[in-house]
C-alpha cells in the first residue's frame, strides 16, 4: 500500500484477501461465520494495513479451494475477499474536525465524527482565533496531524493548530 501525500484524503479503498479461522461450532453456516469475524475488525487499528478499517463491502468467500483444517488448532481456515474502506491519516495531513472539549492545556477534536485527536495548548496559534471566533466546543477546525497513535487496536491522533492551512474552518 502506498502512503498518500498531506493534501490527499485520509480515506482509501483496498481489496484484500483475508484468512478467517472458523471454529467447529460455526461450520454449519460459513458465510455468517466469515461476516461475524470481519465485523470484529471494524473501527480497530490494523497493523497489517497500517490503518483503521471503517467499512467492509463486497465480501466473497473463495470457493475454489476447500476449507483447510488447521494442524494445531481446532479451526478451519477459509479465505475471503473484501473491499475495505480505510482511514489512514499521515503526519502533516490537514484534517477537518469539531472541537469537543477545551481544557487548560489541550483541546480535543473529533474527526469524521468518530476519531479522537488531541491538540496541546502549545500547538495552538491563538492569533487564528478571535473574540468572535473562539476555540470552544462545537467549533469546526482544520488541524494538522502531528502523530498517529495506536496500541492494542485502539487509535487516536495528536494534532496541531499552529501550522499553515490550520485553524477555524471557513467551509
Amino acid at each position: 500500500m502506498t502512503s498518500s501525500s498531506s493534501s490527499s484524503s485520509p480515506l482509501s479503498y483496498m481489496t484484500c484477501r483475508i484468512k478467517v479461522n472458523i471454529p467447529p461450532w460455526q461450520l454449519a453456516n460459513i458465510p455468517v461465520a466469515v461476516h461475524t469475524h470481519l465485523h470484529t475488525l471494524l473501527f480497530r487499528y490494523s497493523d497489517g494495513l497500517d490503518a483503521v478499517i471503517i467499512n467492509i463491502a463486497d465480501v466473497a468467500i473463495e470457493k475454489h479451494k476447500p476449507p483447510h483444517v488447521a494442524t494445531f488448532a481446532p479451526t478451519v481456515h477459509v479465505y475471503a475477499q473484501a473491499k475495505l474502506l480505510l482511514f489512514q491519516p499521515n503526519r502533516g495531513q490537514v484534517l477537518h474536525g469539531v472541537v469537543t472539549k477545551v481544557g487548560h492545556d489541550y483541546c480535543a477534536i473529533k474527526t469524521l465524527g468518530v476519531f479522537n485527536a488531541t491538540v496541546s495548548r502549545k500547538d495552538v496559534d491563538t492569533s487564528k482565533f478571535s473574540e468572535q471566533n473562539q476555540l470552544v466546543p462545537g467549533t469546526e477546525v482544520r488541524f494538522a496531524v502531528k502523530d498517529v497513535n495506536h496500541e492494542g487496536g485502539f487509535f487516536s491522533l495528536t494534532g496541531a493548530l499552529n501550522q499553515e492551512n490550520t485553524g477555524q474552518s471557513s467551509d
